[in-house]
């Protein structure tokens, strides 16, 4: 009955407004601006609120279409935002949308549509809301509003983070911020600096990502000076703290990322005021204690950040803490509960379609979890698959979407040139049609002669460009085959001679001597083996990344059996790191194995996989064919130099396979 009888007020109150607004626009805005600002304060519940608003939607539509009221329209869907009334705030926003369009509103049409890609960008449909924000953003362009555009970039640019296209995001999110340092907005220009901070961090750009969050922070102290919000520049700090820990916790760093993480936990009233902060802050702590090899007090915090993430209904961050507990237990050897909660962290991530949790547990299971490792590697190799076309198909659409805008709006300027150029020209076309089609003849072949010989100047530049190219590439042979030619002649050559001419004049029983010529002939051997091995070196690894490399190796493995072979590489393998002759050893590693799959294995399926663990790097290969028993089948030369191979690496060779279960080969180094 109360709620009723406020809403019976309110329409009272609505009726005399309507009646003032014949007389005086200015009072009737001033007066729906107060009934707005009321809603707030009501004590009435949600509902009522709602029912409130409706009432004035319906009011303000019944009313002259002009910009007072349209502006008056857009202040009610804030409301339906502001209460997470998102479908009734989308038909709102389209209605002002049409009568934008009907009064040729260029202002209006474009808040319209930055407003609905609001809308799609809330319900995480990032393509349509990235669609609207590019159309907002063209408008926007031809009023010249640096604030708007600037706005409309920064919004394309967090699109582009959530999709995962983390390059195009800096960029964008960089002329974003080119804009509104022109524009002078504060609080946008931290925002900017915060999103190229975590895409750079995403790029493993981690110097970079480090300063413009320490812009981030400087630009926060500018806020609080000039009196911005103080519970919001809180919130930006602990997320500015919790980013800097990730970024040092990726650089393996923990002892840093922990210092940071503890400088927001200290925020004050954090638990009380910003749970779901103190919750994230306080897991990302233990995992850097975790990784550091201190367990003294992980197992703790993780179980309070997992209990306050289960209070809240953050799901996702339910299943991160499960992930981090089944780590931290398998790190503790108490295998039982580990597996336990590192299946229920999987299958939470499965049902939340969280691509990246599920493959961090799917990780960890299939690299602890023997008994069900080949179900968990199916497993993993799917959703990596899934990911990728994922990735492509999104990076190939924003691309679409930003082509299609661009391409309308040429077509729309092209026919608006071409109506006018009809009109004008319409009117003396008759008069002028015999000279215009003779200068348009001469001009025409004029031209043709300009191209003609244009384009031989260029076949010439580009036939001297070639020839001077073949030459560069001549001489870099002839200078490598004479450096080739003066390591043998100079070095070993006259070595050869030497130790040949000494046998030859070596008496019988000079056996001190002969041990001598011995050893100078393993001399020449080793500068032979010595100039073999460059040679080899930079013709296998000449202009290609050592991925790249197995990406072609794994193509081009065909055979009887049809085995699909698969590579997975994991991108936080620093390969910069690694010596040329352990990357030669897992190349020639690999190729062993792919061989021995080829001939014997008659599998369905063979996967490779290198993988980051720690401060190791683990080759694993494995194949569903019909394996073998290790202790009973004669070793080749190829398991044999496999073993050397991995002597070589300093690492260490685990062969796993049994009659009918497939193979599993595994190289840690």
């Amino acid at each position: 009955m109360k709620t009723k009888s406020i809403i019976g007020l309110f329409s009272c109150l609505l009726l005399i407004i309507s009646c003032q607004k014949k007389n005086n626009t200015i009072e009737y805005k001033s007066q729906v601006i107060i009934l707005l600002q009321s809603i707030d304060k009501s004590s009435s519940k949600e509902a009522g609120k709602e029912s409130i608003l409706d009432t004035l939607s319906q009011f303000v539509l019944t009313h002259d279409n002009d910009s007072i009221n349209r502006n008056l329209i857009f202040k009610v869907a804030n409301k339906y935002y502001h209460y997470n009334k998102l479908d009734k705030y989308l038909k709102l926003t389209n209605k002002v949308l049409d009568l934008s369009i009907q009064k040729k509103d260029s202002v209006n049409i474009a808040k319209s549509l930055y407003y609905i890609g609001n809308y799609y960008a809330d319900k995480s449909q990032f393509e349509s809301a990235f669609q609207y924000y590019n159309k907002s953003e063209k408008i926007y362009k031809t009023l010249n509003d640096t604030l708007m555009l600037g706005t409309m970039s920064l919004l394309k640019g967090g699109m582009l983070f959530e999709t995962g296209n983390f390059s195009e995001s800096e960029t964008e999110t960089i002329k974003a911020l080119r804009l509104l340092l022109i524009a002078k907005n504060k609080d946008m220009i931290f925002n900017c600096y915060n999103l190229i901070a975590i895409s750079l961090k995403e790029l493993n750009n981690y110097k970079k990502s480090l300063d413009y969050f320490d812009l981030a922070l400087q630009q926060l102290d500018k806020l609080e000076k000039e009196n911005y919000p103080k519970k919001t520049i809180v919130q930006y700090r602990i997320n500015c703290y919790n980013n800097i820990g990730r970024v040092y916790e990726k650089t393996k760093n923990y002892t840093e990322a922990a210092r940071f993480y503890g400088i927001g936990l200290q925020t004050k009233d954090i638990k009380k005021n910003y749970p779901r902060s103190y919750a994230t802050l306080l897991d990302n702590l233990a995992c850097s204690k975790m990784k550091s090899g201190n367990y003294l007090g992980v197992e703790k915090m993780i179980l309070k950040s997992l209990k306050i993430r289960d209070s809240l209904g953050i799901e996702s961050g339910v299943a991160t803490s499960k992930i981090d507990l089944g780590e931290y237990y398998i790190l503790t050897k108490d295998t039982v509960k580990g597996f336990t909660y590192l299946k229920e962290g999987y299958l939470l991530s499965k049902k939340l379609k969280s691509s990246f949790h599920t493959m961090e547990a799917l990780k960890l299971l299939m690299e602890h979890d023997s008994k069900n490792k080949t179900y968990y590697t199916n497993q993993y190799l799917k959703i990596s698959d899934s990911v990728q076309q994922v990735e492509r198909a999104t990076r190939n659409k924003f691309a679409r979407i930003a082509y299609e805008t661009d391409q309308v709006e040429e077509k729309n300027v092209m026919l608006s040139k071409k109506n006018t150029n009809i009109i004008i020209g319409s009117g003396i076309i008759v008069f002028l049609l015999g000279g215009f089609l003779i200068i348009y003849r001469l001009k025409s072949r004029n031209k043709e002669l300009l191209f003609i010989k244009d384009q031989q100047d260029a076949n010439e530049k580009i036939y001297q460009l070639m020839l001077h190219q073949q030459a560069e590439t001549e001489q870099a042979r002839d200078e490598e085959r004479n450096r080739i030619a003066m390591e043998l002649h100079d070095g070993i050559v006259n070595s050869i001679f030497t130790t040949r001419f000494n046998l030859m004049q070596l008496e019988s029983g000079a056996g001190d001597k002969k041990q001598q010529l011995v050893e100078e002939l393993e001399k020449a051997e080793n500068e032979i083996r010595r100039v073999s091995h460059d040679l080899k070196q930079n013709l296998l690894f000449e202009d290609k990344t050592v991925p790249e490399i197995l990406a072609n190796l794994v193509e081009a493995q065909q055979n009887e059996f049809n085995t699909k072979f698969d590579l997975s590489v994991d991108k936080y393998i620093d390969w910069s790191a690694i010596s040329s002759d352990a990357k030669i050893h897992v190349y020639r590693i690999i190729q062993e194995a792919l061989q021995n799959s080829n001939k014997y294995s008659k599998a369905a399926r063979c996967c490779v996989f290198l993988l980051k663990t720690g401060d190791k790097t683990t080759i694993r290969i494995w194949d569903n064919g019909i394996g073998f028993n290790p202790e009973k089948v004669k070793q080749g030369i190829g398991l044999k130099n496999i073993k050397e191979r991995v002597k070589s690496l300093n690492g260490e060779l685990k062969i796993n396979s049994s009659p009918e279960k497939g193979t599993t080969i595994e190289i840690i180094f």
